[in-house]
């Protein structure tokens, strides 16, 4: 690989002559396995070193129109779901389409047109921009809107109502209906537990689920509509409420901490601490309604369930007898045994070792993507003093399932250090970058925000950091994971990562 131009398209001189390559992910100076198709052009064939999408890319490279999904001067629907940080990028079945100067936002859905290809993609125009993003697609909520501005509530009734039910300014609030839904659901979780817990009699604050729900459903059900299912009820749908307590596949109020799961359907309010973002930003967690810390005097800015103080800083904080959590310690980072190749190191020398004994469905990690695959090839790691180290996944017939490192010494001992699932992911993670292959994040800027993008499911820790700071998950893209974040919380969350 001679060369890596402006696109990430690979060059290479072979008798003289420059050899297109297509998209890579390699470095200058690197080596790489080709097939010679055509003169100018070589197709990677080891495909850890080619570039995302690369059969479609290397195509447009190549000329190869009869083999695109669409032509030049066709039309489209697609969705915007990335960005290069100065241009949106929209995938149309797999071919990437650019856009400049356009007014779309990440994950919002758009027609388009095809004006030209250019080396490895499509260049477009918009020609319609769809409703904005994180609408709630629920048919009866026009209707509940409709009757809140019957109500009085004017021409933004949602945003209305959720500014007089918080406390705060329109611009302190979400700006998509599905972060203004989070943000009043959560709200109203922390003064009905307030309220319940207050008046239980109990000797710590606490009330069941049942309580909780009763008050809140009864508060916002003209606005939100019934929850699907009741606390006892089973569905595929658990409906807002519990959504925003404890059950779905993103952030919760239990998951961020400020409510407390207790045993037998009881929930605590959590102690009050403030985590810093930046110099001037915390997150708030805390069991406490958001009025208590308003008309303290102060500011406070929705994003979805969580809430962060903005204008502070860690010194008035503490004047005002708010403690300061570290980041580290409030995402469990700390906690982490594991965390880098010297720590695994550690941990294989200080844990009880075992005899290694596999058995025929036990699955080695075969790298990446957390891998784990009967009769794979492990991803064995060997190190300079002849110690060679794969992971493997044991399965339990009654439970989770545990892992074991296989360690076998330069002298062909062999023996096994287990790790608890917890900590699955950073071995996995770990073994990658001694492998020299690591996971990695991209975090891109547009404008005044952050596309945070990656192929693997990042830890517990790394994902409660990114709904603390209030990331928004766009389901848009079918490669890779992505979250929007506000470009003032990118520096908080590449030192997680």
């Amino acid at each position: 690989m001679d060369k890596i131009d402006e696109y990430g398209l690979g060059l290479a001189v072979a008798g003289g002559e420059v050899v297109e390559l297509g998209p890579v992910q390699a470095d200058e100076g690197d080596l790489v396995h080709v097939v010679g198709r055509e003169p100018g052009y070589a197709e990677i064939l080891n495909a850890r070193a080619r570039g995302k999408r690369y059969r479609i890319r290397f195509n447009i490279l190549r000329e190869r129109w009869d083999k695109l999904p669409i032509k030049k001067g066709e039309s489209f629907t697609a969705t915007i779901d990335d960005t290069d940080g100065s241009s949106l990028i929209a995938y149309v079945d797999g071919l990437p389409v650019y856009f400049s100067g356009e007014k779309a936002r990440i994950g919002q859905k758009i027609e388009g047109e095809l004006i030209r290809f250019h080396r490895d993609r499509g260049v477009g125009k918009v020609t319609k921009v769809y409703d904005s993003v994180g609408d709630i697609e629920d048919p009866g909520h026009d209707t509940r809107m409709q009757q809140l501005q019957q109500a009085g509530f004017g021409q933004e009734p949602f945003r209305a109502f959720a500014m007089r039910f918080t406390g705060v300014s329109g611009d302190q609030l979400p700006s998509t209906e599905i972060g203004i839904r989070d943000a009043i659901a959560g709200e109203a979780i922390r003064l009905g537990l307030a309220e319940k817990a207050e008046s239980g009699g109990q000797q710590y604050p606490q009330a069941h689920i049942t309580a909780i729900r009763h008050w809140v459903v009864h508060k916002l059900a003209a606005v939100l509509g019934q929850p699907v299912a009741g606390a006892d009820e089973v569905s595929d749908d658990v409906g807002w409420f519990r959504a925003a307590l404890t059950e779905r596949t993103g952030p919760t109020i239990t998951f961020l901490g400020d409510v407390i799961q207790l045993s037998q359907g009881y929930y605590a309010p959590a102690p009050t601490r403030a985590v810093m973002i930046s110099e001037s930003e915390a997150v708030l967690v805390s069991g406490d309604p958001s009025r208590l810390f308003i008309e303290s005097g102060f500011d406070i800015e929705f994003r979805g369930l969580t809430r962060i103080l903005t204008d502070t800083s860690e010194e008035e904080l503490r004047s005002r007898e708010i403690p300061v959590q570290s980041k580290d310690e409030y995402i469990g980072l700390d906690e982490a045994p594991i965390t880098t190749p010297a720590t695994l190191r550690e941990y294989i020398e200080q844990r009880p070792q075992e005899s290694w004994e596999p058995e025929e469905d036990w699955a080695p990690y075969t790298g990446q993507y957390y891998g784990f695959t009967v009769d794979g090839e492990p991803l064995v790691i060997e190190e300079a003093d002849g110690t060679a180290i794969s992971l493997w996944r044991v399965p339990v017939e009654y439970g989770a399932d545990t892992y074991q490192l296989k360690v076998q010494s330069g002298d062909g001992k062999t023996r096994a250090v287990t790790v608890s699932p917890k900590y699955r992911k950073h071995a996995c993670l770990i073994l990658d970058s001694m492998a020299e292959d690591p996971q990695t994040v991209e975090l891109t800027g547009y404008e005044e925000e952050v596309l945070l993008s990656c192929d693997f499911a990042p830890p517990r820790a790394q994902m409660r950091w990114l709904y603390a700071v209030g990331a928004e998950w766009l389901e848009t893209s079918s490669y890779q994971l992505q979250w929007r974040i506000s470009d003032t919380d990118a520096n908080s969350v590449r030192e997680v990562f």
